[in-house]
């Protein structure tokens, strides 16, 4: 006896099962520790279906969040429990997935993507804590949002700093983060003990972002605010306030003990609250918007544990654990945001790299084999309704030494985001290829992943990053095979993964790109 899938429309829910007769259906909370019931309802189950309606509470409550459980008499029906089919005509804004010329994308200030980079996809960080406060009377001022009968307070200069960072691109992708320290979080005590996950360990200063709390009815409650928030100002058909297109449900989760701290818990137990949060993003983003997605972030530490498996995962695992779950649970398209640093961040000759190799058991996937991703997401067990996942490259970035290997470096990385760059574009599902920072960051551990050097000189892998996708490409193609070598820039650019099922003509699905269809 089980369920099948449950599907949402504009009116009603539908759980589709193997049963007929009479059934009784709990309609809860998804929170961890087993969720407020909302409703219990007796009714009948014809030609397998469930129907019940998707608003109560004179239109406040929205059924599409809950999970369900079905009963025949006293036996519990196994099989899916959440919503993952929304009806994209329910969705205000029915445009498709935008296109581009380029899959160029950059996190930069409004100031700096006017007058030196101006491409279309923004990656703006969104931090819980920065956006939103208890403080209704902040002198400030705030914005409210009502969301399921409660109302919600957003500091409103944090919000308009965001519309126009958003107006300056075609459209962006957040990066949602959870963050007590920093992004703008002013340390408000009350909202930080709804919102942080109460396992965070906030003694540990390497604890540096909190996971979303998927734990209490109070955390959903603020992380799904912030969502719908985020979801119905930047969806807007008008792109009044800008133009979101996607999420990216935190940081680098496979290294959860730092940039998403939820205290010592297993991958199991992690990614069945990371999904919930996942999931949650994703219904909202569709119930608004017919093309929005979600992505799952991880790290270029692709199959090489930490010590500590109770707070640093490996992204494979987490790629697995997280695919098991969901089709468990209720699949949905869910996407992967993935940071192919090289393997050493301080050494931006990433063709050099020993531990990136061309296998689905590689140590580490860097800029050397970043097609391993696409390859291994085209296995069977990752499909969503045959077609693969598809990918940004959220973050990446080439350091730039100081003294005398300074210029070395910095050639180093003007050749690496030429070979890098032509390598994503090859590839068919990756939407995004974004250069971490814009300007060198002195805080950064000692890095200098900026395009442009912190006293404002760009560095020559500026030039060469907006070159690609001009008729200046060819001219730093040519400096780029001289410096990494002619035979190994053409073997990189179309290396050989071992057990790649994608097909000969890497036909895996459409490119955004509209320069090359």
């Amino acid at each position: 006896m089980n369920v099948i899938k449950i599907t949402a429309d504009k009116d009603s829910i539908k759980i589709y099962t193997d049963i007929d007769g009479a059934v009784a259906v709990r309609e809860a909370s998804p929170a961890g520790s087993g969720g407020n019931t909302f409703s219990f309802t007796e009714t009948k189950a014809e030609n397998g279906t469930i129907v019940l309606p998707r608003f109560s509470n004179g239109g406040k409550h929205d059924a599409l969040y809950s999970k369900y459980t079905v009963y025949a008499g006293r036996e519990r029906a196994g099989g899916q429990c959440y919503v993952s089919e929304i009806d994209p005509g329910a969705a205000v804004n029915n445009s498709p997935y935008p296109s581009h010329r380029s899959i160029k994308s950059m996190n930069a200030s409004p100031e700096q993507q006017k007058t030196l980079f101006n491409v279309e996809q923004g990656r703006p960080d969104v931090s819980l804590p920065g956006l939103m406060t208890l403080e209704r009377d902040d002198p400030e001022g705030v914005i409210e949002f009502e969301r399921e009968g409660r109302t919600y307070y957003f500091r409103k200069p944090a919000v308009l700093r965001l519309d126009r960072y958003m107006q300056a691109y075609d459209h962006s992708t957040f990066i949602l983060l959870n963050s007590a320290r920093s992004f703008g979080s002013r340390g408000e005590r009350a909202l930080l003990d709804a919102c942080i996950h109460p396992d965070y360990d906030a003694g540990d200063p390497n604890a540096l972002i909190s996971a979303f709390n998927m734990k209490t009815e109070d955390g959903i409650a603020f992380y799904a605010a912030f969502v719908e928030f985020l979801v119905t100002r930047y969806t807007r058909p008008d792109g009044k306030y800008g133009r979101a297109a996607g999420a990216i449900i935190g940081n680098e989760v496979d290294m959860a003990g730092i940039w998403g701290n939820a205290g010592d818990i297993t991958l199991s137990k992690y990614m069945a609250e990371y999904s919930e949060a996942m999931r949650l993003a994703w219904q909202i983003g569709r119930k608004y918007c017919s093309h929005f997605r979600v992505y799952i972030s991880l790290t270029n530490n692709w199959n090489t544990f930490n010590q500590n498996r109770l707070r640093f995962y490996t992204a494979k695992s987490s790629l697995e654990e997280l695919a098991a779950r969901t089709a468990a649970e209720g699949d949905f398209d869910w996407c992967v945001a993935y940071h192919p640093y090289p393997e050493n961040l301080f050494w931006p000759d990433f063709w050099h790299d020993r531990q990136a190799e061309f296998t689905f058991s590689t140590p580490h996937v860097s800029f050397r084999n970043m097609e391993v991703v696409e390859a291994f997401l085209a296995q069977p067990q990752f499909l969503y309704k045959g077609n693969p996942r598809r990918i940004v490259f959220s973050e990446q970035g080439f350091n730039s030494m100081t003294g005398p290997l300074a210029r070395n470096s910095e050639l180093d990385g003007e050749a690496g985001v030429v070979l890098a760059y032509m390598k994503a574009r090859n590839m068919k599902t990756v939407d995004m290829f974004t250069h971490h920072s814009s300007v060198d960051n002195p805080d950064e551990f000692g890095l200098n992943l900026g395009l442009i050097h912190h006293g404002g000189k760009p560095k020559p892998d500026y030039y060469a990053f907006m070159a690609m996708d001009t008729d200046k490409e060819p001219e730093y193609v040519e400096k780029a095979r001289k410096r990494i070598g002619e035979d190994l820039f053409d073997y990189l650019l179309h290396p050989v993964i071992a057990g790649d099922p994608r097909p000969a003509d890497n036909d895996l699905n459409k490119s955004i790109l509209t320069n090359n269809g």
